[in-house]
């Protein structure tokens, strides 16, 4: 996809955007240690009830570059970023309970909290990172773009 993007000084500066997409499958419970069982109830819903319940989550990554490699062609090569995301995310994430895992101690892993934490991991990785989307269902998403 080939994006325009306009600048003070009334310049076009062409931008590529690149996204790929990837499954995990975890499970979590929305519940915050600091509020009573009613408390959880009424912010989480059933979400919050014990042990726990899963997600297949939709992972789309977006990158964006002003140019390409001269010698490729591409921003980046697609099996680069299946890689990263593979030993970073896939590894770490897949079929585990995300209560448990890294980046979400003190945290409701909620979607909002998942694409936070998985930005935060991929951006050395990955320096066209500019946004996360995951979708916790096929109507429900949340986005972390950093501008």
């Amino acid at each position: 996809m080939l994006t325009f993007l306009k600048v003070k000084r009334g310049m076009i500066f062409m931008v590529y955007k690149l996204k790929k997409e990837f499954n995990i499958c975890c499970s979590h419970r929305l519940y915050n240690e600091k509020l009573s069982e009613e408390e959880n109830e009424v912010l989480f819903g059933k979400c919050s009830n014990f042990p726990s319940h899963g997600h297949n989550y939709k992972i789309i990554i977006n990158l964006k570059c002003s140019r390409l490699n001269k010698h490729s062609g591409m921003v980046i090569n697609f099996d680069n970023i299946k890689r990263i995301f593979k030993n970073k995310i896939d590894d770490v994430y897949d079929h585990k309970f995300l209560n448990d895992c890294p980046g979400f101690e003190n945290k409701v892993p909620t979607a909002e909290n998942m694409c936070k934490i998985f930005y935060d991991i991929l951006k050395n990785s990955l320096p066209y990172l500019y946004a996360i989307e995951i979708y916790e269902t096929d109507s429900a998403s949340a986005i972390y773009e950093e501008n």
